[in-house]
């Protein structure tokens, strides 16, 4: 047999880390542009999983289908696929498929990524299973074990979601980003084409077609089964940290990276000592962890001890599930078939938690149910079913005890909301009625007929909003024309007076539901204020120009906040629906972000007057009223009319700007400048 030359092992290594390289780039490069069009949704990105495993999946069936084929035939017709993907060059949203609206944005969002990077996706999925198909025909000693270059495949894949955060989005704009992923498929499909004739040029003395690896069904199943269970973990964490901890949006990539580090090290020379330990770990870490993870009333302190500890349950157990995959796989004859086991429970656990999940349960529940999938999977120490059982029951009773009941009778009584747009609870504590989305505070009402009509938080009176919409008369005449984009419990809504015009954007049907249904700050205030549902952005931008005198936007208190809707584009939008004259008030209330000097940026791009009131309660405490700390940002094109709001009192300063960060626009906006973390 002829022995690959060294160069032949590279040249499969540098195809190999290429492929994935752009196969994980292209995944948060497309959630960038897409992310911020659906509101800034957690579910954006589980949704856009399910999407790439289920083409991985198709990308890994059309390779295990190849191997039938001489690698010659399969040169072409890779090469043709590659021809094909490049009529969607560059990558980006398909500027044919119709805007976000009235559907379902699940079903719209896959629909726009298959319509945008379906093929360029599916091509470049196939190309690691293919590289080591081609290379296990060649001469290489390690032909028959090619599997070394799968933990190459996940170490390109980990590098892309590193590098993106840190490299590519602060230091390129979306079309550089989006050109540069293009280039790189060119690059791709020569590297691919060079593969190619290696392995036809030493694989002479092999069959032209792969002899076929006998599997089992249990095998299979089992392999199916192992890799949903690592799935299904790797979303439900993002869900349950966005959820029930953190919303911030550079964790999304957190335990996707963590994924894939457990394939590396699974399928390294290290992997079996290292699964060893993750197995024998396991179930103390799911005892230790898997229940105190779903701790009811616990502080800010302990969700960031929690979201340590539950990423780090997740890199133990899909360690050990991974690699005990790694251990079972089969010789090089099976490789592709191997692969594609692990991509079709790849793509069940992405569909159970993208799709399944939000439709059967209120709370995020996929995520205990995964844990105990888990640890009845893994070979758990202990003398045979017993050990076994008995750590799954005390699992399941800690989970209960320390979070699930509570949860559970939440559930019963109704005050938790799951849409696509993330989990929505209302509790009653103290005389008052709380909405929360996720972690993050939307409203407060108090259930005493006398405070109901009381706006409390971000809204009290003293606030910059306060303080706008109580000079809305004085400012436009008693019939002003008032918009606030973000409804949360309609606090706002009660600082409508006399005869003015109200017009409520709101992007999520289950705000307007819980509005209705669960507080009358909009029965009491203003019952006949337009309701609009949608994109706020595109919901405004079909408005007609100057038919608002004042708009206040509050949407990006939460941690994760809709980009494009703080862009120089966005700034546009707003500027074209005022009048020449109006008002725009801007809510900057973030844990973690400081959007001042991206404000301040903005107002200067766009010739916007700005004044910032940050409010503190110095008010004594009054019975059944809550007052938050807020920043409110007030901005007009016309210098008298801010002047005039000012002038009034209250404490508006100007914005701190900073001189080095760039100006937001769809093309270019990056948070990582702006946490405050880095500020602090």
């Amino acid at each position: 047999m002829t022995t690959a030359a060294p160069s032949a092992r590279s040249a499969y290594v540098l195809t190999i880390l290429t492929g994935s390289f752009l196969l994980f780039l292209v995944q948060p490069l497309m959630g960038r542009i897409v992310l911020p069009v659906l509101g800034g949704s957690p579910n954006v990105w589980n949704i856009a999983m399910l999407f790439y495993q289920g083409v991985l999946l198709a990308g890994y069936l059309y390779a295990h289908g190849l191997q039938r084929l001489p690698v010659r035939r399969q040169l072409v017709i890779h090469l043709a696929l590659f021809a094909i993907a490049a009529l969607f060059l560059p990558i980006g949203m398909a500027a044919w498929y119709p805007p976000a609206g009235a559907t379902d944005p699940a079903l719209w969002l896959i629909g726009l990524l298959a319509a945008s990077i379906g093929p360029v996706f599916f091509v470049v999925s196939a190309q690691a299973p293919l590289m080591q198909a081609w290379f296990a025909r060649t001469g290489d000693p390690d032909a028959g074990n090619p599997y070394f270059l799968y933990a190459a495949s996940n170490l390109g894949s980990f590098g892309a979601l590193i590098a993106y955060p840190l490299l590519v989005e602060p230091l390129a704009g979306l079309p550089a980003q989006r050109w540069g992923w293009s280039a790189g498929l060119v690059v791709l499909a020569g590297l691919v084409l060079a593969c190619g004739l290696l392995a036809r040029g030493v694989s002479t003395a092999q069959p032209s077609v792969a002899a076929p690896y006998p599997t089992s069904w249990r095998e299979r199943l089992r392999w199916a089964g192992l890799a949903a269970v690592a799935s299904g973990l790797l979303l439900s964490t993002t869900t349950h940290l966005t959820t029930d901890l953190m919303a911030m949006p550079l964790l999304w990539v957190v335990p996707l990276a963590i994924y894939l580090l457990s394939f590396v090290i699974g399928f390294s020379d290290a992997g079996p000592r290292v699964t060893a330990l993750a197995v024998r770990m396991s179930p103390w870490l799911l005892l230790l962890v898997g229940g105190p993870l779903f701790l009811a009333g616990k502080g800010p302190g302990v969700s960031v001890a929690l979201a340590l500890a539950g990423l780090i349950l997740l890199l133990v157990i899909t360690l050990a599930l991974h690699g005990t995959l790694a251990l079972e796989r089969p010789p090089a004859a099976g490789l592709t078939s191997f692969y594609l086991w692990l991509s079709v429970g790849g793509a069940v656990g992405g569909l159970f938690c993208a799709l399944l999940a939000p439709m059967l349960f209120s709370w995020p529940w996929e995520h205990p149910l995964l844990l105990l999938l888990a640890a009845a999977l893994l070979p758990l120490p202990g003398p045979g079913w017993l050990r076994r059982w008995g750590v799954l029951l005390l699992l399941g009773l800690l989970m209960a005890g320390l979070g699930g009941a509570d949860r559970l009778r939440a559930v019963l009584a109704g005050q938790h909301t799951r849409s696509f747009f993330g989990v929505y609870s209302v509790r009653d504590t103290g005389g008052l009625r709380f909405l929360r989305h996720g972690t993050t505070l939307h409203g407060v009402q108090s259930l005493s007929p006398r405070l109901a009509r009381e706006p409390m938080t971000y809204y009290v009176p003293g606030s910059g909003v306060g303080l706008a919409m109580k000079a809305a008369p004085r400012l436009f005449g008693p019939a002003a024309r008032i918009g606030v984009v973000g409804l949360g419990a309609g606090t706002l809504a009660c600082y409508a007076q006399g005869p003015q015009r109200w017009s409520l954007y709101e992007i999520d049907p289950a705000v307007v539901a819980i509005a209705r249904r669960d507080f009358t700050y909009l029965k009491n205030c203003t019952p006949t204020a337009r309701m609009v549902v949608g994109d706020a952005r595109l919901t405004l931008q079909a408005e007609a120009p100057a038919s608002l005198d004042l708009l206040a936007v509050d949407a990006f208190s939460s941690d994760s906040i809709p980009l494009h809707m703080m862009t120089r584009e966005a700034m546009a939008v707003y500027g074209r629906v005022l009048a020449p004259d109006g008002l725009l008030l801007i809510h900057i209330s973030n844990r973690f972000l400081d959007l001042e000097p991206v404000v301040a940026a903005l107002a200067g791009a766009g010739g916007w007057q700005a004044r910032m009131l940050h409010y503190e309660s110095l008010e004594p405490p009054q019975a059944g009223v809550v007052r938050a700390r807020s920043l409110w940002v007030a901005l007009s094109r016309d210098p008298a009319r801010l002047a005039s709001l000012t002038a009034a009192g209250g404490g508006w300063r100007p914005l701190r700007a900073d001189p080095g960060l760039p100006v937001w626009s769809d093309d270019f906006a990056s948070l990582l400048p702006v946490l405050r973390w880095r500020r602090d």
